[in-house]
């Protein structure tokens, strides 16, 4: 079975990630499992291409921003505040344009769309406002306990910027 564990840059999917290999899962870098992929270079960011991807089928657990667009059995779509996501951001360095576009796409929900129209019926979104609660919940669901499908409004956070 393959889970995939995606959402916007900053709603803590390496974090999920280490805390999950603390506890003995092993977890893959969709980079690592995508290396055939890659169709270019951009701004110093490697881009992979979508329909390559779509054809990646591995047993296990992939981590990364673009993992929702392989061949996933379950995608788990890690959501955050944008109160939480924009400092994150900014400790990385990301330059102001590149964060407000980050935050539009996490309040608009761009990810987690995406994914229910590719993987339709096997798409959970968490709400990772709570790191023990949430590696908990991702816990469950890798075991295969069902957990509610949920879909989070996070649009009405942006009227906080104005």
């Amino acid at each position: 079975m393959m889970v995939c564990i995606t959402g916007t840059p900053g709603t803590g999917k390496t974090t999920i990630s280490k805390k999950l290999k603390e506890t003995g899962h092993e977890v893959m870098d969709v980079m690592d499992v995508a290396k055939n992929c890659v169709a270019g270079k951009e701004s110093g960011e490697l881009l992979l291409d979508p329909k390559c991807l779509g054809k990646i089928k591995v047993d296990g657990i992939v981590e990364g921003h673009l993992s929702y667009l392989m061949d996933c059995d379950i995608v788990i779509v890690l959501r955050a505040h944008l109160k939480d996501i924009y400092p994150r951001l900014k400790e990385r360095g990301y330059d102001r344009n590149k964060i407000m576009d980050n935050l539009e796409s996490e309040a608009m929900d761009i990810i987690g769309n995406e994914a229910r129209e590719i993987h339709n019926g096997r798409v959970i979104e968490i709400l990772n406002s709570d790191m023990n609660e949430t590696i908990k919940k991702v816990i469950e669901i890798i075991h295969g306990k069902e957990i509610e499908h949920r879909i989070y409004d996070l649009a009405e956070e942006i009227l906080d910027w104005y």
